[in-house]
């Protein structure tokens, strides 16, 4: 059993959500109080760098994927929820879909795992495997982050369906 953390690759640029906060209660910056904080459909403005290609995943505010990214979800985890977020920007004249899975959080880090001080951070990752049920994509809980883990096999078909912009870092199985 071969488990990744997913992220959006900080070699891309990410776009920037001035908005963000005005949208969110203070408070609220885990991934499932998020999720339940969104409308079924939000628009929100960002900043994008002009020519920029939106990537397949946003790691930041929120996990939030492309439609193509869902239907990779969907094939995993059918019968998954989202929330449709349009980003907005004014500047570039354009409009972006995007969709915010609502994924099951599974407390399962060993304790042999080490993380940051305010534990948003996971320096040394290790999973129970016990806890994993083989599940196939997942947000980690016992965490302060939004760490978004998958198992191999879903990491291996958004590799094929060439998903833009994913980066993954392995976590050892116990």
């Amino acid at each position: 059993m071969r488990y990744f953390r997913i992220y959006a690759d900080k070699k891309n640029l990410q776009p920037r959500f001035p908005g963000w906060y005005s949208l969110m209660r203070p408070g609220i910056w885990r991934h499932g109080q998020i999720y339940e904080a969104l409308e079924a459909r939000t628009y929100l403005k960002v900043e994008l760098e002009e020519e920029m290609e939106l990537m397949d995943i946003i790691s930041s505010p929120c996990f939030m994927v492309s439609k193509e990214f869902a239907n990779l979800i969907r094939l995993y985890r059918p019968g998954i929820r989202f929330k449709q977020i349009a980003l907005l920007d004014e500047r570039g004249r354009k409009t972006v879909p995007y969709l915010v899975p609502n994924l099951p959080e599974i407390e399962c880090l060993d304790e042999g795992s080490v993380l940051s001080r305010d534990r948003s951070m996971i320096e040394k990752g290790i999973l129970c495997g016990s806890k994993l049920k083989e599940e196939p994509l997942f947000l980690l809980k016992g965490t302060e982050g939004n760490h978004v883990m998958a198992s191999l096999a879903f990491v291996e078909s958004a590799y094929r369906r060439e998903v833009r912009g994913m980066g993954i870092e392995e976590f050892m199985v116990r």
